[in-house]
């Protein structure tokens, strides 16, 4: 009886330490901005790491060096690269064709040893002094293996509210049926424009407050990372998050 619950628990070893995977890991630092890394897979083979790269714009272009392999960030175990799929190796690269162009690719490394927490992933080691060549490369560093930025993404909203001074009083004994005829509805004007006027300064003296756009900035954030977790693009993403102005001359803004 014990020998069978040996072998069962060695048959079920491998999927436990190897099993694993993360989605948008925390990442202390990186440098390129315009590719992210989408999740990490640690199989009893490789670890895989996917990534999501958003061209800014046409004729912008991404290649991946053979040279790219995984670090133990507590450590000094060094893991290479074995194969990548959806991404040229160089001296190919993969050239937008259009703005907001989005490529997802994967990268194999050897596996990672069980109890890894953080990792570096580094496509070429640089100095501080070729950082400013213009060029960036796949450096990710103190990735987290265990915490997910969507973890970050749950806060509270917090409420703000906007007092909006009213209009003047119409005088009393007003007649409107004849101000028309009369010509006075030109008064009417100054009376509109005042109050437009009041709920656009209002709007303006709300998003003038740092902490206030501090807290927006992070709500767009979730925004963004909640719809590309449900499938939208990053481009689709974006023209949604941006389809309406903060401050309008309506009195509306984005929620």
């Amino acid at each position: 009886m014990r020998t069978q619950q040996m072998l069962l628990a060695l048959f079920l070893l491998p999927v436990s330490l190897f099993g694993q995977s993360i989605k948008f890991p925390l990442v202390s630092s990186s440098e390129d901005p315009t590719t992210m890394i989408t999740e990490i897979e640690t199989t009893n083979q490789h670890t895989i790491v996917s990534f999501r790269h958003v061209g800014a714009e046409k004729g912008s272009w991404i290649q991946l060096n053979k040279s790219m392999y995984l670090q133990n960030a507590k450590g000094e175990e060094r893991y290479n690269y074995v194969r990548s799929e959806g991404i040229p190796l160089r001296p190919e690269r993969f050239v937008a064709t259009k703005d907001n162009q989005e490529v997802n690719f994967k990268v194999y490394f050897e596996k990672l040893k069980p109890g890894t927490q953080e990792i570096n992933v580094i496509e070429r080691a640089r100095s501080q002094a070729e950082l400013n060549d213009g060029v960036n490369f796949l450096n990710y560093f103190s990735v987290n293996l265990n915490k997910s930025k969507l973890e970050l993404a749950d806060h509270k909203v917090s409420k703000v509210e906007v007092v909006v001074t009213p209009p003047p009083p119409v005088p009393v004994g007003t007649d409107f049926s004849s101000s028309f005829v009369n010509g006075e509805a030109a008064n009417f004007g100054p009376a509109l424009k005042d109050m437009y006027m009041g709920m656009f300064t209002a709007q303006l003296n709300v998003y003038s407050n740092p902490a206030i756009i501090d807290q927006l900035a992070k709500n767009m954030k979730s925004y963004y990372d909640a719809l590309i977790k449900v499938g939208f693009s990053a481009d689709a993403a974006l023209k949604i998050i941006t389809s309406k102005p903060l401050v309008s001359a309506g009195g509306n803004s984005n929620n």
